[in-house]
């Protein structure tokens, strides 16, 4: 029996347990179907951390689906399977080599692990400000140079950039090095040839997806996938899910999950070549009016215009239109769009930037950051005493903070690195150093 079918069924037992709201509403009216359908492990509804009913026949499904040895429903974002994978796979003082513009999240499970960080630089594309593909040759080098357990990268990146995962798969496998692909905003990429190959069916060991970026699911709903070639035992992965996990998953987010799955591999490949022919449309349009478009993924919409600041062009379409992005840069600005982005919405959008007349601006400059420099591994930095200073006193010294940019959640600056001059504007005008010296 499916997750949704179980829950659909009317019990007529009376539950004294968790959650004790006795699947009646306590909320506003819009609530009511979910409390209806929100359990407990209660007999005979499984349980995540141990699937042996429903919960794993719909894994099984879901494995099937997608070509994997094993995948694993998150209720907690890729966010928990990037933990579950990172603390799986990696052993204190493990070395492993990660892509600048990963998710805080890799840091996050590096610091638990006490693995020892490499950084890798993806390319830059400088004529969009936006940090690219890995290059293939530049890891290569990497593996020649050191001895790593593991490699981490973002593909596609925020933008919808993808790295050329098969060739990036072969080098890592020929070093003995395991490949964990954080394919967050790749969820679509399983159901339609109009996009990009998912990096399990490239050769990854491992990727999450989330569904909830594109894919039509709620908040948190993700999968975690284990790649059939991979020799790595994934029952491992199921123990290290359960550290992160919570012991009370939500089964109307289960339930999400298996049922936005199920519509992708029944009707995904059909959704999926209508949006792109709508954004097709939309970028046609638009372009007239100047603006051009990065087409690396074709269901994220990337946009800018010469000589145009797209910061205020986001301000104007927030302020005047009620519309707002994704994400803004000065160069660029990202519109984010899945299942749910009806043509209606494109043409709300395309109408406001056909009428919106932006100041021209010559002296729009990149701000990539400079290369990083580890002072104090994760766990060590996580681990030593700091005090906060004022930042014009800060230059050279270690950072004991976390600072990130939102979206796309990828750090400005992490704990245990110099902070250096292009920092210092960046931070705020007070920040915790390490006291190490």
């Amino acid at each position: 029996m499916s997750i949704l079918k179980l829950l659909d069924k009317k019990l007529k037992r009376t539950l004294f347990t968790t959650p004790t709201h006795s699947q009646k509403n306590i909320g506003p009216k819009w609530l009511e179907g979910l409390y209806e359908h929100d359990f407990s492990e209660i007999e005979g509804f499984d349980n995540l951390q141990n699937p042996t009913g429903a919960i794993m026949l719909a894994q099984e499904r879901l494995s099937s689906i997608y070509g994997t040895k094993k995948t694993f429903m998150l209720t907690n974002g890729s966010t928990s399977g990037i933990l579950a994978i990172i603390k799986a796979i990696l052993k204190p003082n493990d070395k492993v080599l990660i892509a600048r513009n990963c998710h805080k999240s890799v840091f996050s499970a590096i610091t638990l692990t006490n693995a020892k960080i490499d950084w890798i630089i993806p390319n830059i594309n400088e004529e969009w400000g936006i940090y690219t593909e890995i290059d293939p040759k530049n890891l290569e080098n990497n593996l020649k140079l050191d001895t790593y357990k593991a490699v981490i990268l973002t593909s596609p990146t925020y933008e919808g950039v993808n790295s050329n995962i098969e060739e990036i798969a072969k080098i890592c496998h020929q070093y003995g090095v395991y490949l964990m692909v954080d394919e967050a905003h790749g969820a679509l990429y399983n159901f339609s040839d109009l996009l990009p190959k998912t990096a399990i069916e490239q050769g990854a060991d491992f990727s999450v997806n989330s569904l909830h970026k594109n894919a039509g699911a709620p908040n948190s709903c993700a999968l975690l996938h284990v790649s059939k070639n991979c020799n790595f035992d994934e029952d491992k992965i199921q123990d290290s899910l359960n550290l992160f996990a919570t012991t009370s998953p939500s089964y109307p987010m289960l339930a999400s999950i298996e049922a936005c799955v199920d519509f992708l591999n029944k009707n995904g490949k059909e959704k999926i070549k209508k949006l792109i022919i709508n954004i097709e449309n939309f970028e046609k349009s638009v372009s007239q009016k100047g603006y051009e478009f990065l087409n690396a993924d074709k269901t994220k919409i990337l946009l800018k215009k010469n000589n145009c600041d797209m910061l205020v062009l986001s301000q104007i379409l927030f302020e005047g239109f009620n519309i707002e992005d994704e994400m803004a840069s000065n160069k660029a600005l990202l519109f984010l769009t899945g299942i749910g982005t009806t043509n209606s919405k494109l043409n709300k959008l395309k109408d406001a930037l056909n009428f919106i007349k932006i100041p021209q601006n010559v002296n729009i400059k990149n701000d990539f950051q400079p290369f990083p420099f580890i002072k104090i591994q994760p766990y060590d930095a996580f681990n030593m005493d700091y005090v906060e200073i004022d930042s014009k006193e800060a230059l050279l010294k270690v950072s004991a903070q976390m600072i990130t940019k939102t979206p796309p959640c990828c750090a400005i600056l992490y704990p245990g690195e110099v902070i250096q001059e292009w920092h210092l504007d960046k931070i705020g005008e007070r920040i915790k150093v390490l006291k190490h010296e």
